[in-house]
């Protein structure tokens, strides 16, 4: 393993593009807030937004792949450096694919800013420009463990892809696969990192031991998500549900051997494990046959929203040199994710309160991310408290 330090006086400036995590974190966080306001606005006809596509393609594709890809770009950049022990993104690098992100973003809002042609081929350069980022990373010390989250990116992009199509075409059915597909494969890498963090995270902050995991297990986990996938595609319901189930019930085996049991009194620990939980649940209510987005919200409000929030708090105190103790209104937004995934899964099971639980989902989010954004931007934007480097 290479030394990965430097002085300080060599230090990019400013400090938020000295490790993916940090631009990543705090805008792709600022952009959830916006588009979800954007969202709940439209929803409830107080603006009239056009942007490409339509509203709920835009909401929909723009959480997928503008706010989750952000921040799992921003993990995976800061990730590999430890894995690999090179050198992480940074500098003037970083700065263009954080603009290449960004850019992909606006374009997306009107429109008649740009043709869809164009504002499509901006926004699918980002995810494989970030891959190639990771390959070069594992590919110079031959760690091919690690390698699996390349093509799992580029399939990211293929969803994305058929999504454009779609729209292209005005396919909704292909515009609505897509999305779900993308859901999917965000939940496998969420699920494998979290395979990775949590026993981790758990074993070292509580009286619990990790013990080894199971490979057949594993095995299991990507083998019924990826045919959760095809399912989507194949368009059979019952086929679906079956393998849903399946996933489901895999995934809940795996995370009830990661001593959940010992999380109470740690807000960074069960804040991780109870919005892990959602993933289990969101795939049992696709296989109760409920409408497909009551499943999907699950997975994607508390699954990925609620671990997002959690695995950021943890990640950016640890990257930033500080203590493990995330700051206490913090926590509150952790408590305020959980109800924001309740209410929307609720929402989508009695039609007569929709529009108020959408609302209230709405309003956790904002506030639970803006709380983040409000105590953890100072420290993603300022240098590492302990004087190192990232």
């Amino acid at each position: 393993m290479i030394n990965i330090d430097e002085p300080a006086h060599k230090q990019f400036r400013p400090a938020i593009f000295r490790l993916g995590f940090r631009p990543f974190f705090l805008f792709g966080s600022i952009f959830s807030v916006f588009a979800l306001g954007l969202w709940a606005m439209t929803l409830s006809g107080k603006i009239n937004f056009q942007p490409h596509g339509n509203p709920i393609w835009w909401h929909g594709h723009e959480m997928i792949f503008g706010f989750v890809s952000a921040i799992v770009v921003g993990f995976l950049l800061t990730a590999v450096q430890n894995w690999t022990g090179q050198p992480g993104l940074k500098g003037w690098p970083l700065i263009g694919l954080f603009t290449l992100w960004l850019l992909g973003r606006l374009v997306l809002l009107s429109s008649s800013l740009l043709p869809l042609s164009v504002a499509a081929t901006i926004d699918l350069l980002f995810l494989p420009m970030a891959s190639l980022v990771l390959f070069n990373s594992v590919y110079k010390v031959k760690q091919w463990r690690n390698l699996i989250f390349v093509p799992v990116l580029l399939l990211l992009t293929l969803m994305n892809l058929l999504s454009y199509l779609g729209s292209f075409t005005a396919d909704i059915a292909l515009m609505n696969t897509a999305l779900y597909g993308a859901v999917i494969i965000i939940t496998f890498i969420v699920a494998l990192l979290g395979g990775r963090v949590i026993p981790f995270f758990t074993d070292r902050a509580s009286d619990w031991q990790r013990t080894p995991s199971i490979p057949a297990l594993e095995i299991a986990t990507i083998v019924t998500l990826g045919m959760t996938l095809l399912a989507f595609f194949s368009g059979h319901e019952l086929v679906l549900q079956i393998t849903s189930a399946l996933a489901g019930l895999v995934i809940l085996i795996r995370w009830n051997r990661w001593g959940w049991k010992h999380t109470f009194k740690v807000p960074l620990l069960w804040s991780l494990h109870f919005s892990f939980i959602f993933i289990p649940i969101g795939l049992f209510l696709i296989a109760a046959g409920l409408p497909i987005s009551v499943g999907l919200h699950s997975l994607t409000v508390g699954g990925m929203g609620g671990m997002i929030l959690a695995m950021m708090a943890r990640v950016s105190l640890g990257h930033t040199g500080r203590q493990l103790v995330p700051p206490k209104p913090v926590i509150f937004g952790f408590a305020l994710m959980i109800l924001a995934t309740i209410a929307r899964i609720v929402a989508g099971i009695v039609p007569s309160l929709y529009l108020p639980l959408i609302a209230a989902a709405v309003v956790f989010w904002c506030i639970a991310f803006g709380l983040f954004i409000l105590f953890y931007a100072p420290m993603l934007m300022q240098p590492r408290a302990d004087g190192r480097p990232g």
